[in-house]
């Protein structure tokens, strides 16, 4: 018997500590991360290009996916990246992360014929 995988909630990530020079990272070099997330199944979605998305202060190390926006689409796969920004260029993207976030279950439509006599 499988274990379903946990729902994602959490992007993480390790701070980069060298410049792609290979020279060390100053302490105020970094001065956000950016998350992007795209539906891989939409029409024209190519790496790199994410409609959904949010920035991250430079302290962080992780972010709930539910401060993404506009919202995720659930019931699909999903790629997401990250990159650091500073004052001049921003790193590369990550490689892709894929995860899918499953449909909420059904609502019930409320009943019909209520009265109280």
């Amino acid at each position: 018997m499988s274990t379903p995988n946990p729902v994602p909630t959490i992007a993480s990530w390790v701070d980069p500590t060298t410049n792609t020079d290979g020279s060390p990272i100053g302490p105020d070099e970094i001065t956000s991360y950016e998350i992007g997330v795209r539906d891989t199944t939409a029409a024209g979605s190519v790496a790199g290009t994410y409609p959904f998305g949010f920035k991250a202060p430079k302290d962080a190390t992780s972010e709930p996916l539910s401060v993404i926006t506009p919202i995720l689409p659930t019931g699909v796969q999903l790629a997401a990246a990250l990159r650091a920004n500073t004052a001049g260029p921003s790193s590369d993207w990550t490689p892709e992360v894929t995860f899918t976030l499953p449909a909420p279950a059904p609502v019930p439509n409320p009943p019909s014929g209520f009265t109280v006599a």
